[in-house]
């Protein structure tokens, strides 16, 4: 593998120095990160393929049990309830004699509430914790804790609150496995920085239609820019490689994004608060409360009715992008299938939350929800 990109070995100096760990590396994607983490569980633990499972949530997108499947280990599924709240029992009962790792998601911008004695749990089961924060940035335990630190393992995506040309970071809390992670990145990884600019356009007017004032703009440019990229009818996040190294230009816009990141992650705080002020009333909130830590990336909705999939198109209608969670339209392996995965499918939606949203924008989101809810 070529001499690392100074911007990407800065990057990783920064995204470590602000999680105050030893070591983070840094991938083209987070399904990328993902790959390392279980390649580094599968060299740590001495198991073959055929002795090696990682407990996997089933609400989880499916690029993660495919990653684990490349890495040459088998996803373990276990059930995951409606409330998305984990615990240790859940852990202890998922646990099999060949379970080497349990992968933990701290779920739309919300530390797991018992992270703390998930950990405990699994260092008493001899396995090893990977975190998921993909879609936790800038996540707090309500200790002030941060997410990605209570595992020996964390994995993050830096597109799935903002947008970045890609990228993943993957987190280490031993040198050692940081420096197996580079091992096989070293050996495995390609450089990807056609598609890592591509999928960046994408993401940036996919992010754009979070705007009410440019969601029909953002929609025409990205449809637009799929056509010209050959790839209509694709979804663009299932584009992106497993083994893609991150390039220059991408981990330059990743550490602009990390150096705002205290601010950003504080008005989006801001904009959570005034949703739940203005929602307060409607059976919308899928969480009665805000957590403390909440990185506010997200405001998770429910649809009482069942009705998540319609309530997404005639937001659309209104220029409100609202959007489906994993379930709703990737289909579940059979060993994922469970009742409470299909009532989140059918009543679970989020709306991203931009930095820029100004108050005009926010009272008009809330307009077009309240407006949902009296027709149900």
């Amino acid at each position: 593998m070529a001499a690392m990109p100074r911007a990407v070995e800065a990057l990783e100096k920064d995204c470590a120095a602000w999680l105050r760990v030893p070591a983070a590396v840094a991938t083209g994607y987070g399904r990328s990160s993902a790959l390392l983490a279980f390649q580094v569980v599968r060299a740590t633990r001495g198991c073959s393929s055929s002795a090696c499972e990682i407990l996997v949530p089933n609400f989880i997108c499916r690029q993660v049990p495919e990653a684990v499947c490349r890495a040459g280990a088998t996803p373990r599924f276990y059930p995951v309830r409606r409330d998305l709240v984990m615990c240790p029992e859940d852990l202890r009962a998922a646990r099999t004699p060949n379970a080497r790792a349990a992968l933990v998601p701290h779920y739309f911008g919300q530390v797991q509430p018992h992270i703390g004695d998930l950990a405990q749990t699994c260092r008493e089961l001899e396995i090893t914790l990977i975190e998921d924060c993909a879609l936790a940035l800038d996540a707090h335990a309500r200790d002030g804790q941060p997410a990605g630190t209570f595992g020996e393992l964390a994995i993050f995506s830096l597109t799935k609150s903002d947008w970045c040309f890609g990228g993943g970071i993957l987190i280490a809390r031993e040198s050692a496995h940081a420096r197996l992670a580079r091992a096989f990145q070293s050996a495995e990884f390609v450089p990807a920085r056609g598609g890592a600019f591509t999928y960046g356009l994408l993401r940036r007017a996919d992010f754009a239609a979070n705007r009410p004032t440019r969601a029909r703009l953002a929609d025409f440019a990205g449809r637009w820019l799929e056509r010209l990229c050959g790839m209509r009818g694709t979804n663009f996040y299932d584009a992106a490689r497993y083994d893609s190294l991150m390039p220059a230009f991408a981990a330059r816009r990743a550490r602009h994004l990390l150096r705002n990141l205290a601010a950003t992650t504080a008005r989006r705080r801001q904009m959570l608060a005034a949703f739940y002020e203005a929602l307060r009333d409607t059976p919308l909130l899928y969480r009665p409360q805000i957590d403390p830590g909440d990185a506010g990336s997200f405001l998770l909705l429910q649809s009482p009715d069942g009705h998540a999939a319609e309530w997404r198109e005639q937001a659309a209608a209104d220029g409100v992008t609202l959007r489906l969670v994993w379930p709703a339209y990737q289909e579940p392996a059979p060993a994922q299938a469970s009742t409470d995965l299909a009532w989140l499918a059918d009543h679970l939606l989020f709306l991203e939350l931009h930095s820029r949203l100004t108050s005009g924008e926010i009272d008009y989101i809330a307009r077009t929800l309240k407006k949902l809810a009296e027709c149900m």
